[in-house]
């Protein structure tokens, strides 16, 4: 993975070893952390899944409606974020300019599912489960069910639960100690997040185990009974091609490979049965963790392209 994966990228685009710290822009005279030239890459990316998205609601006459109405919000509250933040680049303003994502990928996933009401998206289950079988000649949910056990599947629910945790826990560390490295972080994570919506309002679906039929139900213990109905409510109804769960992940040991080697050797385990669960569960179809594959390289090129850009605008040596 060190030669042709995000490692080998950073550094032939980056200009030096993956492992090393990618110097901040530092401007010293106002005591911000970096010397703010220009908008994210991420910040382009998510504001541009979300004019698309107010764009078509326009086109079908829905401006007025709420998912018009909160994605024209959405944007006018980006570009205000940004603004803010950079009248006075302060750590504590990047730091509120980077978590305003977090907050908006969360509201604008929820409000998808008025969105696609709205645009009349057709379901595109049916198309993801003919490519699978295309790829595969099978359903991969559909051909587990015979490993099917109920200890299995608590297991499996909890490595799709982990997701929530790295989600959250990955980027939290490098917020607290290293700013530079967190916005780094952000700019190919919510590249991904931005493309990976994108994606959900193109090919909207609910998922194998409401699409197909089974022999038996997915079978599990107090764990399983206890966490399937919050999963099933934490769904928007269509998030399910490409994998977000694969793609997310997939980034962030990425990051981790290239700047918390320690991190990434402890969550390599969870995250590989993180991505075997979406498909024992019945979460997702085999091509959505390839979509999920594809995603994750593109959010570490642009995490690279980036690093390259700060490096030549401040005059760090390549």
């Amino acid at each position: 993975m060190e030669g042709p994966g995000v490692s080998g990228m950073l550094e032939r685009q980056a200009g030096a070893p993956c492992e090393a710290p990618l110097e901040p822009a530092l401007d010293r005279r106002r005591g911000a952390p970096f010397i703010d030239r220009s908008v994210l890459p991420h910040e382009i990316i998510f504001s541009a899944f979300l004019l698309v998205t107010w764009l078509r609601l326009a086109a079908r006459g829905g401006i007025a409606g709420a998912p018009g109405i909160a994605f024209a919000l959405f944007l006018v509250g980006t570009a205000a974020v940004i603004a803010w933040a950079r009248k006075n680049p302060s750590p504590f303003r990047w730091r509120i300019r980077l978590l305003f994502y977090p907050a908006l990928m969360g509201a604008s996933f929820y409000m998808l599912t008025p969105a696609m009401e709205e645009l009349h998206v057709p379901a595109a289950d049916a198309l993801l489960n003919r490519w699978d079988i295309a790829l595969l000649g099978t359903n991969l949910s559909v051909a587990w069910q015979r490993f099917q056990a109920p200890w299995l599947t608590d297991v499996m629910m909890v490595a799709y639960l982990f997701y929530f945790i790295y989600l959250v826990g990955g980027p939290a560390t490098y917020c607290v100690r290293d700013l530079p490295r967190f916005r780094l972080l952000f700019v190919g994570m919510f590249s991904v997040m931005g493309l990976g919506y994108l994606g959900y309002t193109i090919w909207p679906a609910t998922g194998p185990y409401e699409h197909l039929r089974f022999e038996r139900p997915l079978a599990g213990h107090w764990l399983t009974s206890l966490a399937t109905p919050v999963v099933k409510r934490g769904s928007n109804g269509v998030d399910v091609f490409p994998s977000l769960h694969l793609a997310v992940s997939l980034y962030l040991l990425g990051f981790d490979w290239c700047f918390d080697r320690r991190r990434f050797w402890w969550v390599l385990a969870p995250c590989l049965a993180l991505w075997v669960s979406t498909i024992y569960l019945r979460y997702h179809y085999f091509v959505d963790l390839l979509a999920g594959t594809v995603l994750a390289a593109v959010g570490w090129a642009v995490t690279a392209a980036w690093a390259r850009f700060e490096r030549s605008a401040t005059g760090v040596p390549r």
